[in-house]
């Protein structure tokens, strides 16, 4: 018989159960059925198979030849499909793949997959970096983006903004001084991102500057956070980037000024997101953790970094 020609398998259930306790009143109360409803499946076996498998005697059932080489295969294919079962229940979560920029990848998501693991339990999150090399990987389930609304994808959603902040590391500044006030951050090596807000920021603080910025372009932002954190100058950054590294004392965060960053963080959920409900509650999280990070911290002294230590460096030398 073709697997197509297979009869159903409620029909083989109830067949095996009656045959096990040789008795179809026993076999509808295992499977919290009506005696009526065991005997239409098991007859409708027979009909497909065109065969008898029960002998109907006053008190009880008796297997024929054919019921006793069926009964034989279907227990041994139950209890295959049970300990199947058991060792798929065994198995770990298929992972829920995100894949994202470096920056967001390192500097938000690293730091936070406890807490992403708690908030949806049993998941395995696998965090795919854009750009590195997978191999034969499969296509992530949600995809971290920053920068315009990005196009071709049927659902994509705009998780925040963000705000450009000023930061530094300890060693840097224990090195050049403490910028006393904003204008002097005109003499300190400014880092430039892949957009140079500088001039933006110190409009912002009340400074028209007529020098261009001092110091090296970084082409993306977890370069620019990672020269600064090396002690190389002064970062423009954006906050939800650099918060965990203020918390953590390598970076610190010198004014209270900030000034929009034109770029945000977007979600792209994948073809297999409909289909797996913990990608859509990864997804929540993800939204979720975004949004409570919006607030933005004021001036940071930071965990073994007091600043008030480090000499303050006047406006003009």
């Amino acid at each position: 018989m073709s697997r197509r020609r297979l009869p159903p398998l409620g029909a083989l259930h109830a067949f095996e159960a009656a045959a096990r306790h040789q008795s179809f009143a026993r076999a509808a109360e295992e499977l919290h059925l009506t005696d009526g409803a065991i005997s239409h499946r098991i007859r409708d076996l027979e009909d497909r198979l065109g065969m008898r498998l029960f002998r109907r005697l006053h008190r009880k059932v008796v297997l024929t030849e054919h019921g006793r080489r069926l009964y034989a295969t279907s227990r041994e294919m139950f209890d295959l499909l049970a300990r199947g079962l058991v060792e798929l229940d065994g198995l770990p979560a298929e992972p829920v793949r995100i894949a994202a920029p470096a920056v967001i990848a390192t500097r938000w998501l690293l730091p936070r997959m406890d807490e992403l693991e708690a908030a949806v339990p049993g998941i395995e999150p696998h965090l795919m970096v854009e750009g590195a090399p997978d191999g034969d990987a499969p296509p992530p389930d949600l995809i971290l983006r920053i920068g315009a609304r990005p196009r071709g994808s049927e659902r994509v959603d705009r998780l925040a903004g963000d705000m450009l902040v000023p930061v530094a590391a300890p060693v840097y500044l224990a090195r050049a001084g403490r910028p006393a006030a904003p204008e002097a951050l005109l003499r300190y090596r400014l880092l430039r991102g892949p957009e140079d807000a500088w001039d933006l920021w110190f409009r912002s603080a009340g400074i028209s500057r007529a020098e261009p910025p001092r110091g090296p372009v970084l082409g993306d932002h977890d370069h620019l956070i990672g020269a600064a954190i090396a002690g190389h100058g002064v970062a423009l950054a954006p906050n939800r980037m650099v918060a965990t590294d203020i918390a953590a004392g390598r970076l610190a965060r010198l004014f209270a000024t900030a000034v929009p960053w034109t770029d945000a963080y977007w979600l792209i959920h994948g073809e297999s997101a409909a289909d797996r409900p913990e990608i859509e509650r990864v997804a929540a999280w993800l939204e979720q953790a975004m949004t409570a990070d919006d607030g933005l911290p004021g001036r940071s002294t930071l965990p073994g970094t007091d600043l008030r230590r480090i000499p303050e460096r006047p406006t003009v030398d």
